[in-house]
């Protein structure tokens, strides 16, 4: 199963999964795997358990970070480079994607 990354961080931070967490956090004990790794929530905030093994990603939700290529406006050009049509430029993937940034 796949989580968003806004689902669970909100937009400040935190505060999203100390009052109205996702159901499938929640049925897998709080654990996340993101980056690689697993994290757990303990109240307070994230913390690291162990990197993420095969079964792992199977059973417990993934979360998805933003990214150009999940946009609905991306697509890849015959010579392998990315085009966005809202913007009718190439892009380079940006660590944060730009306000026209959307996944439906």
């Amino acid at each position: 199963m796949k989580v968003k990354y806004y689902d669970i961080f909100g937009l400040r931070g935190n505060i999203k999964m100390s009052v109205n967490p996702p159901q499938c956090i929640v049925d897998a004990d709080f654990c996340i795997v993101m980056g690689g790794k697993v994290f757990q929530w303990v109240g307070i905030g994230w913390t690291e358990i162990r990197d993420a093994t095969p079964k792992d990603d199977e059973t417990l939700p993934l979360v998805l970070i933003p990214h150009c290529s999940h946009c609905k406006h991306y697509d890849v050009m015959k010579d392998k480079t990315m085009y966005c049509f809202k913007t009718h430029k190439r892009i380079t993937a940006r660590k944060k994607p730009c306000k026209d940034y959307s996944e439906q």
